[in-house]
Order: C-alpha cells, then sequence, then structure tokens
C-alpha cells in the first residue's frame, strides 16, 4: 500500500541531532531524565537509573505535510522496563518546554509496560500494543506539523529505551468501516463496554411508567468509582461525526442529579457535550449535541456520570446505582422520541448579526432555549406565541442550537451568529 514513497522525516536515522529539539514535559524532573543522540540512535531513560523518581521528556522535529493520509513507523529497543509508557502524537502548533503534549491526534502508542510487553526489539507497529490502526493517520489541512515522541515514567530498563529510523510515508486512504450511528435498546447484545464500574445490560427496569415502558434496560453500579468511570463503545476505524449532524440521545434514572458527559475521543482531538439529569427516580431523555464537529478519526465513544469524582464511600452505595435505556448515536434532528417537526417553521435571517425571527403556522411555542456548541445554555425564555424575535447582540460569533418547545414536543435547529 505504501509503495515506493520518501520518508518525510529529514533525520529519521538520527546520524545526529540535526532537526531534532528535545523537550521535558512536565517541567519537574529534568535533573534526571536524558534523551541523547549517538551512534545513530535516541536513546531515552534516566541518567541516575538507581533515582526512583519519574521522568517525563520527549524529542521533536517539524516536517511539512499535505492533506492525505501518512504510516508512521520506528525501530524499538528495550529489556526490563517496567512502569513506563512511550507515544508519538502529530500536532500544527509547536510543543513548549517545560509543557505536557498531546497534539492533534495520537499516532502510536509505542510501548505501555502496565499493558504490553516489557522487552522488545523490532518495528513498533508489529509490537502489538497499538491495536488501533498503528501508525495510520490522516492529515486534513495543508502545513507545517510537529511530529513527538514522548515517554514517562518509572523504570526504564537495563539500557534505556533505544530508537532508531522513524519514518513517515505518504498512503493510500484505508477501507475503513467508520461507525455513522448505533441504536442500543438492550433487547439483544451490545457492543458496549465498561471502566471502573459494573455494568449490567441485562437489567431488569424498575420505574415503567412515564416516558419508558420497557422491561430490558442497562444498569450502572458504581458510576463514581472512580474519576473516569465510563461506558464506551469503540471503534478502530474511527467514529464519523462528518456525516449530517451527528448526536447522541440516551434515557436515564438514578437516584440523584448527575451531570452526564458524551466524549469522542482517542484518535483525535476530543469532543465533549454535557446534559443535566435532574429528575431522581424518573426516567429523563437526554440529548448531546455534536453537530458543530466533523471529526473521523476519533476511535472511542465514553459515557460519563460525574466525570473526575470518586464516590466518596461514606454516602449510601445505592446512590451510585443508575439505569439508561435506548443509548443512539445518529442524526441529531431526528434522535428524540418527543422530537417532531413544527408545522410551518421558518428561522430568519440565519446566519443573522443583529436578530433572529421565529414563526410557526399559528402553532404556539412555549419556552424557548439557545446551547453554544459545549452544551451550555446562553439563553432561556417561556413564551406563549407563534412569532418570537431573539436578539443575538449578546452572544459570541459561533455555532449554537436553538430548542423550541410546544405542547406536542420539542424541535432543534442549527443558528449562527455572525
Amino acid at each position: 500500500m505504501i509503495g515506493n514513497s520518501q520518508n518525510l522525516i529529514t533525520n529519521g536515522g538520527f546520524d545526529d541531532a540535526t532537526g531534532w529539539t528535545v523537550v521535558n514535559q512536565y517541567g519537574t524532573d529534568s535533573t534526571n531524565g536524558e534523551v541523547s543522540f549517538n551512534d545513530g540512535v535516541v536513546n531515552i531513560g534516566k541518567i541516575d537509573p538507581t533515582d526512583g523518581g519519574w521522568i517525563h521528556m520527549g524529542f521533536y522535529t517539524s516536517v511539512d505535510l499535505s492533506s492525505g493520509w501518512y504510516q508512521f513507523d520506528m525501530e524499538m529497543d528495550f529489556e526490563n522496563i517496567n512502569e513506563i509508557w512511550g507515544e508519538v502524537y502529530i500536532g500544527s502548533a509547536e510543543p513548549v518546554q517545560n509543557q505536557e503534549y498531546f497534539g492533534d491526534q495520537q499516532v502510536l502508542k509505542a510501548y505501555n509496560a502496565w499493558d504490553c510487553t516489557q522487552t522488545y526489539t523490532g518495528q513498533a507497529v508489529a509490537s502489538g500494543c497499538d491495536e488501533s490502526n498503528p501508525g495510520l493517520f490522516q492529515i486534513t489541512n495543508d502545513g507545517t506539523y510537529y511530529l513527538l515522541f514522548r515517554s514517562g515514567g518509572n523504570n526504564f530498563g537495563t539500557d534505556g529505551v533505544i530508537l532508531d529510523n522513524f519514518s513517515l510515508l505518504s498512503t493510500t486512504p484505508p477501507d475503513l468501516d467508520t461507525l455513522t450511528e448505533f441504536d442500543f435498546d438492550f433487547e439483544t447484545p451490545t457492543s458496549i463496554t465498561s471502566e471502573n464500574l459494573i455494568f449490567n445490560e441485562d437489567a431488569v427496569n424498575t420505574v415503567t411508567d412515564g416516558i419508558n415502558s420497557s422491561v430490558n434496560v442497562a444498569e450502572l453500579d458504581g458510576v463514581n468509582n472512580d474519576w473516569f468511570s465510563q461506558i464506551k463503545v469503540e471503534n478502530s476505524d474511527g467514529i464519523d461525526l462528518s456525516t449530517a449532524d451527528r448526536g447522541f440521545s440516551i434515557k436515564v434514572k438514578g437516584p440523584r442529579t448527575s451531570t452526564l458527559t458524551i466524549k469522542v475521543e482517542s484518535g483525535g482531538p476530543e469532543h465533549a457535550v454535557t446534559a443535566e439529569y435532574t429528575t431522581p427516580n424518573q426516567w429523563q431523555e437526554l440529548l448531546f449535541d455534536f453537530t458543530s464537529f466533523t471529526s473521523t478519526t476519533n476511535t472511542k465513544v465514553a459515557l460519563f456520570f460525574d466525570i473526575q469524582t470518586n464516590f466518596d464511600e461514606t454516602e449510601d452505595p445505592n446512590l451510585n446505582i443508575f439505569q439508561i435505556d435506548d443509548y443512539v448515536f445518529g442524526e441529531y434532528a431526528t434522535l428524540s422520541s418527543n422530537n417532531f417537526e413544527i408545522a410551518g417553521l421558518k428561522i430568519y435571517p440565519n446566519p443573522t448579526s443583529h436578530l433572529w425571527n421565529i414563526s410557526t403556522n399559528n402553532e404556539q411555542i412555549t419556552l424557548i432555549e439557545v446551547f453554544d456548541i459545549t452544551g451550555r445554555k446562553v439563553y432561556s425564555k417561556k413564551s406563549l406565541s407563534s412569532i418570537i424575535q431573539i436578539d443575538s447582540s449578546t452572544f459570541n460569533t459561533g455555532v449554537y442550537i436553538l430548542k423550541l418547545n410546544t405542547e406536542k414536543g420539542f424541535t432543534s435547529r442549527k443558528i449562527i451568529k455572525k
């Protein structure tokens, strides 16, 4: 597939340090971290291997890339490493000394001593430490990019981690099966997995009145056992947010209020949208608007309850149990079971620099809400009218979501302030 492509990294063989810049990733461990260029290889490790502290070091080079697909690989040689990781990132912003760097997207998980081999010699892509299209990535805009290898941890093994022959080659687009939708009603087995919580996708609905009469639902026990307790859907070929306007909906029931977060992450810059569960012990349908995002390279959808919150063990553990149902990823405008078309709805001008005019065919709008692209509500007004104006003078330039409620249900539209 690669053919005779030319290596786009000028000094990938490390004849010397020309073209490469060493960076400390945190700023607190530079006295013992070392990246050395000697004898045609790079060695990353500790100056004093007996020191018990952790180091976080990296090195990078610039490369001019056109939009398209690329394949990265390198040679690795290490023995008896422990409690360390290594990875490669590409980004349009240049790394900064003493600041951690994640770039625009991760190119490769080179090694992880916790989950993968601790002794290895060979090509990084062939190591098996990265199962999601290792080293393969897409660039969408022409420009100068920075390729950075970074590693951190405790024990860098017998002789440190030795790296050589960095290669970056243009390649043809892969035949990818990107994920554009899913619909989990928990009547049949799903592809959902979990981290740091107990996930039962064959639970019995404890409240069958209201908006959810389904008998079979999923139950999450320990939603805040850890900072990042989550359920997740993964697809190594990518999560496609570019097809129409994508979003998520889910029905939730739990013993307390909670802020839910859906992240589309891994393999590219993460996108996060939040929604509020506000009706304890009742089913509530939540919508997550991802219409402003168009990425295709992220490989994971993760759902969190009160992200970065550890549940206090002195609390009643029953407060940590939630049920979910009808978890859907698809076109945002059609997601909600309560979403419908308002007869004769008009919104103009759109985009606007002053006013949005909203009108219907005599159908009264009872509530108007506007949300920014992070899901934060920026405008709310009750109404009993079929003709409405929204003054945009206090809005920042950008994309917003307009939600209109009537007695029959609601509808959502994208509006733009220019």
